[in-house]
C-alpha cells in the first residue's frame, strides 16, 4: 500500500507538470487512473503539509512552490552530482555537443543529467529519460562496467521484444560490449534514432554504474567519433580520481 501511495503521489506531481494549470479532484483522478476516494486522501495531506494549494472555490489543486525549493536544496547540497555536472559541461564546452549523465537502471539507461548543446540544431533529452541497454552507448558503456558474471546475468534477463535492428540478439550483444569494454568506449551510430550518434564511456562510482554520453546529428559527430571516445574515457577516469 505505501508503494502504491508512493507512486501515485509522484504522479500526481506528473499530472500537474503536464497539464500546467491548477486541476480539480475529478481531473487528478482521471489523470492518474485512480479512485476519486485515494486521490481525495493524498491531495488533503500534499496540503495539509504545503506541497498543495487550493485555488477557486471549487475547489482546483496546484502544487506550491515547496517542490521547487526541496529539489534546488537537495541538488545542491550533492557533491557528487555537482562533480558529475562540471565534467558534463567541460565535455559539452570542448566537443559542443549535448553531454549526459546516465545509469544503469536495471534493464534500462536513465538519464540523470543532460547539458544540452548550444547549437540550434542539436540532440535534445531531459532527465528521467530511458533508453534500452542494447540499443544505446549509454547501456552497453554501462554494461561494459559490469564483471562479466554480472554483466551476462543484466543481458540474459533483457526483454527480447522489438523487431529488426531493435531485437535482442544476446550473443552479438555481449561480443560488442567486450569489443568497447576493452577500447573504453561504446558507439551507437543511429541504432537508436537513425539520425543521431552516440558515444559513451562507462565508470562505477560508490557502486553506481554511471556513463558519460556525448549525442549529436550524425552529420556532425560521425568522423570524429573514437575522437569523441577518447575524451569521454578519460574524462570518466579522471571524474573517478577526484572524488574522495
Amino acid at each position: 500500500m505505501s508503494v502504491k501511495s508512493a507512486l501515485r503521489t509522484l504522479q500526481i506531481l506528473e499530472a500537474f507538470a503536464e497539464a500546467a494549470r491548477p486541476m480539480s479532484l475529478g481531473e487528478v483522478a482521471r489523470a492518474i487512473d485512480a479512485p476519486r476516494s485515494s486521490v481525495l486522501a493524498l491531495l488533503a495531506t500534499m496540503v495539509e503539509r504545503g506541497y498543495l494549494y487550493r485555488v477557486g472555490a471549487a475547489p482546483s489543486y496546484y502544487p506550491t512552490r515547496r517542490w521547487l525549493d526541496l529539489a534546488h536544496a537537495v541538488s545542491e547540497s550533492d557533491p557528487v552530482s555537482l562533480r558529475i555536472r562540471e565534467s558534463l559541461e567541460r565535455l559539452r564546452d570542448l566537443t559542443g555537443e549535448t553531454a549526459i549523465d546516465a545509469v544503469l537502471a536495471t534493464d534500462r539507461s536513465l538519464y540523470l543529467d543532460v547539458v544540452e548543446s548550444r547549437e540550434l540544431v542539436r540532440f535534445a533529452a531531459q532527465p528521467g529519460e530511458t533508453k534500452p541497454l542494447h540499443l544505446s552507448a549509454s547501456g552497453r558503456a554501462q554494461l561494459a562496467v559490469l564483471e562479466e558474471g554480472a554483466r551476462r546475468a543484466v543481458v540474459a534477463a533483457l526483454p527480447a521484444g522489438g523487431a529488426g535492428r531493435a531485437r535482442l540478439n544476446r550473443k552479438a550483444l555481449l561480443e560488442t560490449v567486450d569489443a568497447e569494454r576493452r577500447r573504453g568506449w561504446s558507439t551507437n551510430l543511429g541504432e537508436f534514432r537513425p539520425d543521431v550518434i552516440s558515444v559513451a564511456s562507462g565508470f562505477d562510482l560508490y557502486g553506481t554504474v554511471h556513463s558519460l554520453v556525448i549525442a549529436a546529428p550524425r552529420h556532425r559527430v560521425e568522423a570524429k567519433a573514437d575522437q569523441i571516445g577518447r575524451l569521454l574515457r578519460d574524462e570518466a577516469r579522471a571524474l573517478v580520481a577526484r572524488l574522495p
